[in-house]
């Protein structure tokens, strides 16, 4: 596979990232014409990548919306499936929550061990931030990195969950993530404000820079 991103996978990781685009909305990211946007839609959803909806609008007619379907969010990485989260179901009746628990909070600590090989407590915040971003972009996150120099917070955000389906069903997973990156990053002052999990379109952070950074 070429390692230039072709127009139909940008349309379909902007329509990861955004949820739902019209083809006016997807042209303002791509640089090519509304007729072009149409086209690589058809093929997407004679695919069955995608779906669209009808939105009415005060005037004028109405606007369509598109968004993935199920096949088309199985494109991107996905470690775990219906399987794991049954078996998790089970050591939870019979071992109960503290088992989970356990179970959670260890694969924090081996994640832990691997990201402090590749994030330098040396580096300031925002490099540190950034490092995170790469990491967490090889493992199949999605994650985008943004730190206005006008601005006293670094925001980063994954835009793709490899273990959304457990972290539906069980609040661990997101829990110990926070904890793992105040630990690679030196800092609690970190905050989820957005989450996957909880039906947001990304699971985005919100880190205060260190009063030498800003």
């Amino acid at each position: 596979m070429s390692s230039q991103k072709t127009t139909r996978q940008s349309i379909v990781e902007l329509l990861k990232k955004n949820k739902e685009l019209s083809v006016s909305g997807l042209k303002e990211y791509l640089d090519i014409t509304e007729m072009a946007v149409r086209k690589h839609l058809v093929k997407l959803e004679a695919d069955e990548l995608i779906t669209s909806r009808s939105i009415r609008q005060p005037m004028g007619r109405p606007v369509i919306y598109y968004s993935l379907t199920e096949k088309g969010h199985e494109i991107f990485p996905n470690n775990y499936d219906k399987i794991v989260v049954e078996l998790l179901q089970d050591i939870h009746e019979n071992l109960g929550e503290e088992t989970i628990d356990t179970l959670f909070k260890n694969r924090e600590q081996r994640l832990r061990k691997r990201y402090q090989r590749r994030i330098y407590k040396e580096d300031s915040l925002t490099e540190r931030v950034e490092q995170l971003v790469d990491v967490q972009s090889e493992n199949g996150y999605m994650a985008e990195f943004s730190a206005p120099e006008n601005d006293d917070t670094i925001t980063f955000e994954q835009y793709n969950c490899p273990i959304a389906a457990i972290a539906d069903r069980y609040d661990r997973p997101c829990h110990y993530e926070l904890e793992l990156f105040k630990e690679v990053l030196g800092t609690d002052q970190i905050e989820r404000v957005e989450c996957i999990a909880k039906g947001g379109k990304s699971c985005k952070y919100v880190i205060q820079k260190l009063e030498s950074e800003q």
